[in-house]
């Protein structure tokens, strides 16, 4: 085969640039200290190393999130741990201020006082972040969530959202709670019922917050303790005519002025107290009275702030020389010559009964007035410190929903008036305190568990940092090992690439002295 010089040359300055190329990546190697320059030097390596870096970005978006969720955590636990101190300092003086040592004027400063801590707990619910966004907003973190309504509420003017953020393929965080559920939807009472007295009280009872017994008796009704009086009524009514019937006898039953019930002799009379309870009751809405019946007895229990009870018999058609009598159902002897009609006043100065009744004002339960004694019912149960008077009631109604600021505000007004000048309006003050106080148990206790839960969170997300920080460190060992420069093999790599061009370059030499024309 025949070889041209110009092919020789080709061949020659093929190999130099070849051996030129090769050195040239081994020194590009070096310079960069990594292995893979473009994919096409390991294109399997080059995609792990793709994916590898989407992870340690990934990881790296996490720790961002953490880093901000963490902050937030930080500023949003600092502000519980204020408000619960606000809080705390709301009992200590509502503590002090119905001591009966207070004066008017020091009550008043008291006041005055819970006022200012009130407005505290307002601009700590408002408590803003280091990019200036509400804490406790939701979602609506732009726009100051709580205010004060001209009458006295509270508004929430935020959303229920909370905001979560990813700290792992695997797991979010929430970066803040709701101030709906913080500050707003406070469980009142002892979180399954709360007590109240009525305003119309005129005794000194006050009723203790209660607790439950049996979670599963209790179903949820409205029950009042009321006191009423206790009365001498039989289901016997007695016709005394002593002429026979020729005189038409009738019987007349009014209680508070009103007549609830009449009947003549030749009439069948009501015979059953159940009956004659019942027959009051109709005019209930016009005497203020109602009627109870228990074992066989009548009890009457006008509207709270009644002085007392009056009823009367009286009988009409009697002749006055046969001296005709009719024996009413409250054992008045009624005698048409000297005493047709006769009052009896229900207006005892103390109770010495109670009975719970629930909303259809069935007797659930009753007993014998002692003051601090348990009154049991319906699984659960409260006591009564103080005298309350007859007619006097208390309600228990089941827990309600109110915002913590309505109960610092309860108890600042309630410290106001508790120096009444009446038992009853010093009574109606320490029920709103003791109503008020659980209900501020209540928020302080709501408080501890965000605030239990924000320290889990901060805990979760110091985990999962550590947790990122050994996956990223171990991704990067292993991106390393793929695409970073063994420099000891590079070097001799490329001291054995420059060897082979320098002698690349000397045979290119040589060869060019290798033609006829050098011969002849």
């Amino acid at each position: 085969m025949r070889i041209s010089s110009s092919q020789i040359n080709q061949r020659g300055t093929d190999a130099i640039l070849e051996r030129q190329a090769s050195a040239s990546k081994v020194q590009l190697q070096l310079s960069t200290g990594k292995r893979l320059l473009t994919p096409s030097d390991d294109p399997s390596a080059a995609a792990a190393v793709v994916s590898l870096n989407q992870s340690i970005a990934s990881s790296e978006q996490y720790q961002r999130n953490s880093d901000f969720a963490k902050s937030r955590l930080q500023q949003e636990e600092s502000a519980l741990v204020s408000i619960e101190n606000v809080l705390q300092r709301v009992r200590e003086m509502t503590l002090l201020g119905v001591n009966a040592t207070q004066t008017v004027e020091t009550r008043g400063s008291i006041a005055d006082e819970m006022d200012l801590l009130l407005d505290d707990l307002m601009a700590l619910a408002n408590t803003r972040d280091a990019t200036n966004s509400f804490l406790f907003a939701g979602y609506q973190d732009k726009s100051q969530p709580f205010t004060e309504n001209p009458d006295g509420s509270f508004s929430y003017l935020g959303d229920s959202g909370t905001r979560m953020l990813q700290i792992s393929d695997n797991r979010q965080i929430a970066s803040h709670d709701s101030g709906r559920d913080v500050f707003m939807d406070i469980t009142s009472g002892n979180r399954t019922f709360e007590v109240a007295d009525n305003d119309a009280n005129r005794g000194g009872g006050v009723i203790d917050p209660g607790w439950v017994t049996n979670p599963a008796a209790y179903d949820g009704g409205v029950y009042s303790v009321v006191f009423p009086v206790e009365t001498q009524a039989t289901n016997s009514l007695t016709f005394t005519d002593n002429i026979g019937t020729d005189d038409s006898l009738q019987y007349t039953l009014a209680i508070n002025g009103t007549t609830v019930y009449t009947v003549d002799e030749a009439s069948t009379a009501i015979n059953t107290i159940d009956d004659l309870a019942n027959q009051i009751n109709l005019s209930e809405s016009t005497t203020g009275v109602r009627a109870y019946v228990e074992n066989g007895n009548i009890f009457l229990a006008g509207t709270p702030g009644t002085a007392g009870i009056q009823v009367t018999e009286s009988m009409t058609g009697g002749t006055n020389t046969d001296n005709d009598e009719v024996t009413g159902y409250f054992g008045t002897v009624l005698n048409q010559d000297n005493n047709p009609t006769a009052t009896i006043d229900y207006d005892d100065a103390t109770v010495d009964r109670y009975l719970v009744v629930d909303s259809q004002f069935n007797i659930e339960t009753s007993g014998t007035y002692q003051e601090n004694a348990r009154i049991d019912f319906a699984g659960v149960y409260t006591n009564i410190k103080g005298q309350p008077s007859p007619h006097d009631s208390f309600v228990v109604t089941p827990s309600v929903k109110q915002d913590i600021f309505t109960t610092v505000r309860n108890l600042s007004n309630a410290i106001r008036s508790a120096g009444g000048v009446t038992e009853s309006s010093r009574a109606q003050s320490l029920n709103t305190v003791n109503r008020e106080l659980t209900n501020l148990d209540r928020g302080k206790d709501k408080i501890d568990e965000v605030r239990s839960s924000v320290g889990a969170r901060l805990r979760t997300i110091d985990v999962q940092t550590d947790l990122n920080v050994e996956f990223s460190i171990s991704i990067q060992e292993r991106r390393a090992e793929l695409e970073d420069l063994d420099f000891v093999a590079a070097i001799n790599r490329f001291n054995s690439e420059r060897t082979a061009l320098e002698a690349s370059q000397q045979a290119y030499v040589r060869m060019q002295g290798l033609n006829l024309f050098s011969m002849l």
